[in-house]
Order: structure tokens, then C-alpha cells, then sequence
């Protein structure tokens, strides 16, 4: 399993990091020291946190204070929001069927059936199903597995001998391939006239026992779909707010140079992070590269450090605005902070987290610590900011939301 991409600022800058669980960036309890070669050879060069320089002494702060940030949507979530989000994430997902007294298959029948695919005695992928609901002549599977169902009996077991055809592209190792399915029909039921204007608990309970949830009621379920969808927008609203500001802290803020050795050090960390989520039987990045990626690895290189050097002058510009405002934070905050990623990235303990980002534990913190702080030199900016909502209706752009601060 690979962990997550850990993204450090929700607008995802500062960060183009990648990060794996497969080759461990410790061996017996050690952590990769400096100077030495990770999987595939990419050497970890000073550790960016460990660099020592004074950000203003780099960039030349413009204004930064109550920007002007224009939204192309509210953002709002109303009963319509909430409509469509059941419509089409949940009842098009989980369609609903009742059992019918029927015992024999015909065409235009809803079967409820148990399948088991064999190639030359083998299972292969994607072909075994229980309870699978198939509506019979709609042609979702291969030419004959439909028509081999039509006329057998609820309870009825048979196998059907079928070809794939000669140009099947979900699975090239099937293509042509002579199979087996064998089969049998649970039931035969019907589908549901089912939408969010006539939502019953009766669907909610009959959901619920298909995907685990612990919904009794309606009401219940769209509470919760509810708040997750103002969760949601909140923070799509909130990270079209902070690209905006980030936008224009480039444009009102100057880098007159990058602190020497930080953008190799920073370019460094992250073509190890690349290598340790993508290489992790021991193989070159360069190898990966080249072969999976369709572009040359000094391309590759070339594409990161441009990425790099523009998160490089966002952090710069953070931290010199964190330094002329004195922020400060509470450890308890940075704690929830660190928690937060090591629970939503899949680690087991912070020191997995702290290693992915520099050659010991101490400097990965250090480094956290540093980016913790420049999002909330960010978030203070983006509280501070005056949004303004202009909703594109026709290809005409009006005003339907009074300026914020």
C-alpha cells in the first residue's frame, strides 16, 4: 500500500511531495543520515530546515493586508446542493430492489445472480461478483452471458462457456479468451422509483445494509450528507481564497534571491520522496522515469524544480510575513497539526512523517514546524482578505454577494 500524497498547505503549495510505505527510509531502527544514497541513488543533500537565514533578508514585502479576492461561486449549500448530491453519488450507487414472486428469467428482468469467472481453471479479475443485480438484454456483459440466463429458474446453477471478444481492452490478458462462467440466479426483482424528493427510511435502512452505515431514518441521512457538504464547500471555498491570495503575494511581493543552497536541498528532498513512492524494489527514479512516466529523467528534474523553486518563494514570502507579524503558535496546535497528517497519511507514528521530509526525525520536525507556521502567516491573510462573489449565469458576470471581510 502507498501513502497518501501529504499535502501541507490546502492549496497545495509549499508541498510536491509524494511519500510510500513500501522501502522504509530507516533500516534496523537507523535513520538515513546525510550524504548518503536512498533507493535508486538519490543522494540527500543538507536538510532545508537545518539551513540557517533570515527570510526578509530575501524578499521585499509589498501589501498583503486585506487583499481583494473575487469568487466565480458562492459556495452555498442549499436543499438543491443537497438534491443532486443524493440523486446522483447515492441512489445512481446504491439502486434499490424489492424481490418479486417470479421464478423464471426473461429478457427485460432485473436477475440477482452470483457469478464466477475461470480462464484455463483460474479465476481472473473482475470476474466474480455476489449479488450482482443484471438487467437482462441491456448487453453489460460479453455477447452470450445474458442470453445464457434467459429461462433459468430462481435457484437454478449453470455454466456458460463464452469468448471474449477479439478486442476486449479492459483486460488485454482476455482478449480472445475462451471462459467459463459459472452462475446462479438468486432472484428476480424489480427496481425502484427511488429520488430524493421520495427518500424513505425503508431506502435509507435497505442502504445502509448494503454499504454499513448506521442510518434508521431519512431525515438522519440527510443531516449528515448535509454537513459533510458544507464541510466540503467551506474548505473548496477557503482554498479558492488562499490560491487567490498566493497569487497575488507573488505579484505584490519580491524574491531579489533564493538563500544559497536552499533549492537544491529542497529539490533534493523531494526527488527522495518521489523515489521512495515510486521505487520501492530498490530501482532508479531514473529508470521509473523514464519508462513510466514517456519523458526523459533531466525533464523530469527540469519540471520539479520549477515546481520547487515557485513553492521555495511562496514559503519565503510566508515566512517573512510570519516574521513582521511575530506569529506565534501553541504546541498543542502544532501537535493536532502533526497528528492530523500522520492519521490521514497512513503512518504509525509522527517519526515516519518527520523522516519523509529530511535525513533524520529532528530536521523532518523542524521543517513541519516551518510550514506550520507559514500557513498560518497564510490563513491570517486569507481571514483578513475582502471576497467579493461574482457568479457566471448565460456567459453574463453579476454580482450576487456583498463584499466580506
Amino acid at each position: 500500500m502507498k501513502k497518501k500524497i501529504v499535502t501541507l498547505l490546502l492549496c497545495a503549495v509549499l508541498a510536491v511531495s509524494v511519500t510510500g510505505c513500501g522501502k522504509d527510509k530507516k533500516e534496523n531502527g537507523e535513520s538515513i543520515q546525510e550524504g548518503t544514497e536512498v533507493s535508486g541513488g538519490t543522494e540527500i543533500s543538507k536538510s532545508s530546515a537545518s539551513l540557517a537565514y533570515d527570510a526578509k533578508d530575501y524578499v521585499t514585502l509589498g501589501n498583503y493586508e486585506g487583499l481583494e479576492v473575487t469568487l466565480d461561486q458562492d459556495y452555498e449549500v442549499d436543499d438543491k446542493t443537497v438534491a443532486d448530491y443524493v440523486n446522483n453519488n447515492v441512489i445512481v450507487n446504491y439502486p434499490y430492489y424489492k424481490e418479486l414472486d417470479k421464478t423464471t428469467v426473461e429478457k427485460g428482468d432485473f436477475a440477482d445472480i452470483d457469478y464466477s469467472g475461470t480462464k484455463d481453471g483460474e479465476k481472473f479479475d473482475g470476474g466474480t461478483a455476489e449479488g450482482s443485480v443484471l438487467e437482462i438484454g441491456k448487453a453489460g456483459f460479453i455477447d452470450g452471458f445474458e442470453d445464457g440466463i434467459v429461462g433459468m429458474k430462481v435457484g437454478e446453477e449453470k455454466d456458460l462457456n463464452l469468448t471474449f471478444p477479439e478486442d476486449y481492452q479492459n483486460s488485454p490478458d482476455l482478449a480472445g479468451a475462451a471462459v467459463v462462467f459459472h452462475v446462479k440466479v438468486n432472484k428476480i426483482v424489480e427496481k425502484q422509483d427511488v429520488s430524493y424528493d421520495n427518500l424513505s427510511d425503508e431506502y435509507v435502512s435497505y442502504l445502509s445494509g448494503k454499504t454499513g452505515m448506521s442510518y434508521t431514518t431519512a431525515k438522519d441521512m440527510i443531516k449528515d450528507i448535509r454537513e459533510y457538504l458544507e464541510s466540503a464547500s467551506a474548505s473548496s471555498r477557503n482554498s479558492a481564497i488562499r490560491s487567490s491570495v498566493i497569487s497575488q503575494l507573488l505579484e505584490n511581493c519580491s524574491i531579489e534571491e533564493i538563500p544559497d543552497g536552499l533549492l537544491d536541498a529542497k529539490l533534493s528532498e523531494t526527488l527522495k520522496q518521489y523515489e521512495t513512492y515510486y521505487c520501492q524494489d530498490g530501482s532508479k527514479l531514473e529508470d521509473y522515469v523514464e519508462q513510466k512516466m514517456g519523458t526523459t529523467y533531466d525533464e523530469f528534474v527540469s519540471q520539479i524544480k520549477s515546481e520547487v523553486e515557485q513553492d521555495t518563494k511562496i514559503q519565503l514570502i510566508l515566512e517573512a510575513i510570519a516574521d513582521e507579524e511575530d506569529i506565534t503558535y501553541e504546541e498543542e496546535d502544532f501537535e493536532i497539526y502533526v497528528n492530523n497528517l500522520v492519521a490521514n497519511n497512513g503512518y504509525e507514528k509522527n517519526e515516519e512523517l518527520y523522516l519523509t521530509y529530511a535525513g533524520t526525525a529532528d530536521e523532518g520536525e523542524a521543517h513541519l514546524r516551518k510550514i506550520y507556521r507559514c500557513n498560518l502567516a497564510l490563513q491570517s491573510i486569507v481571514d483578513g482578505a475582502k471576497v467579493t462573489v461574482e457568479e457566471n449565469t448565460e456567459g453574463n458576470t453579476e454580482a450576487v454577494g456583498a463584499t466580506e471581510s
